[in-house]
This record gives structure tokens, C-alpha cells and sequence, in this order.
């Protein structure tokens, strides 16, 4: 269960880290680009980048870890996922909202396409994942 909804949200795409970079987006934008990122590192099983782009309390809650312990907890689950490849497949609406976003996605896991819904929060000025539903 913990591995579907890392899958999920690791699907969802990996911005935050590229987003500080970059300038000049609206909201919109820069939240839609958030989602492509998270589901690009998540599918790349690169902890680093995921694990950034999400919020503490999202790693708390998917780790069951706390304090200094989620930043490691957050990394091995994500590299523990190897060989689920996802992708973005199309934005099909974003909505904003002062500091969070709700981006609904499809995307393609194994051929098979779905809907999957992104809710972003803003800390220190990017966008983080806070949470990914289907």
C-alpha cells in the first residue's frame, strides 16, 4: 500500500528544486511544472530530487518516520521503487489558490492511463507536493 501511494505521488512529478531556477512562470505554471518534476524523479527513482519536493508533513506521513529521520526514510523508499517507470501524459486542469495548487494529471504507469490529483503547497516560495490522490 505504501509502495502504490509513493508510486502515486512519486508519479506525480518532482519541480520544487528546478522551479527556484527558472523565473518568470505565472503560478500556474511553475505548479503544472511542480507535478511533471515530482512524476519524473519518482519515476527515476531519485530520492533526492522527490524527497525534496514534497512537504515534511508528507514525508512524516508516507515514512512513518520523524524529526531528522524523514529526509533518509523519504530516500530509501524512493529508491526502493526501481523499475516503475511514469510519465505525465497531458495537464488537465490547475487550479490556484494563494499558496497552494491543485493540478490534475494523467498519467501513464505500464501503458495504462489515469487520472491523478496533485495538491501543492508553497514553502520558501516553490511548490512542494503536499498530497496525490487518484
Amino acid at each position: 500500500m505504501i509502495a502504490t501511494r509513493v508510486l502515486g505521488l512519486a508519479a506525480s512529478g518532482l519541480t520544487i528544486l528546478v522551479l527556484g531556477a527558472c523565473g518568470g512562470r505565472s503560478d500556474k505554471e511553475d505548479a503544472e511544472q511542480t507535478v511533471r518534476d515530482i512524476v519524473k524523479a519518482a519515476s527515476d527513482t531519485d530520492g533526492d530530487k522527490f524527497c525534496g519536493s514534497i512537504t515534511e508533513k508528507l514525508r512524516e506521513q508516507l515514512t512513518g518516520a520523524s524529526g531528522d529521520k524523514t529526509d533518509d526514510a523519504c530516500k530509501k523508499l524512493i529508491d526502493s521503487q526501481k523499475g516503475r517507470k511514469s510519465k505525465v501524459t497531458k495537464i488537465t486542469k490547475t487550479e490556484v489558490d494563494g499558496d497552494t495548487a491543485t493540478v490534475t494529471a494523467e498519467l501513464e504507469t505500464s501503458g495504462r492511463k489515469q487520472p491523478q490529483v496533485f495538491k501543492l503547497k508553497k514553502e520558501d516560495g516553490d511548490y512542494k507536493l503536499a498530497s496525490a490522490s487518484q
